[in-house]
């Protein structure tokens, strides 16, 4: 994939400037082939999203990023809120991170949980990661980078964790038809399938 826009709020550039996890996790951003499909879903929608969540959870967590990690992270846990990945830098900055490729009531929900951490001082600053326009219309009807920074700049004030927001574009692609020539096969919506592919088929990843 391609990182097509960055955009930062309440100086979220600064604290990330120069962090060795932050460019890891736009390194394995870009590492990442999109798998398409065609005929597997109405047109234009041919990217396979499910299996794309699925890559990106195998990539980071090989990086060593913490997977469903709590939003509090206090031993005496209150909220059971969970996010996508978490990890600590080298210079202790608590990184909190989530990946959307849901509609505008879900880019709310992720939302509340970045406040979440800033209210529970669990976290000192957020990662939210979306796909761009052209992308996001091969999806389905889901919110886009330009959606979320928009609704951001519209009301600075209702999120207060410093936030980098990362647009993603399809950037190198890998048509699924190419390793299993039927479509059927592709239609699987459960993730246990989705780590059973991505373990047969190596060729998905970098």
């Amino acid at each position: 994939m391609d990182i097509t826009g960055v955009w930062a709020h309440r100086f979220a550039d600064r604290i990330l400037n120069g962090v060795e996890e932050y460019d890891e996790l736009i390194t394995g951003l870009k590492s990442i082939p999109t798998p398409v499909c065609e005929g597997f879903k109405r047109k234009p929608y041919d990217v396979k999203q499910g299996l794309l969540n699925t890559m990106i959870d195998y990539t980071f967590e090989k990086s060593g990023w913490e997977t469903q990690p709590y939003i509090d992270t206090r031993e005496n846990r209150k909220s059971s809120q969970k996010g996508d990945f978490a990890k600590t830098s080298k210079e202790g900055i608590k990184i909190f991170v989530e990946v959307e490729f849901g509609n505008v009531a879900s880019t709310f929900r992720d939302f509340y949980k970045f406040n979440l951490a800033y209210s529970l001082d669990t976290y000192d600053c957020g990662i939210f990661i979306l796909p761009d326009q052209p992308l996001a219309r091969r999806i389905d009807t889901i919110q886009n980078f330009n959606g979320a920074k928009k609704l951001v700049q519209e009301a600075r004030d209702f999120i207060n964790l410093p936030l980098i927001i990362v647009g993603i574009g399809a950037g190198k692609e890998i048509d699924l038809l190419s390793i299993v020539n039927d479509v059927n096969y592709w239609k699987t919506y459960k993730t246990e399938d989705f780590n059973t592919i991505i373990k047969d088929h190596k060729e998905l990843l970098f």
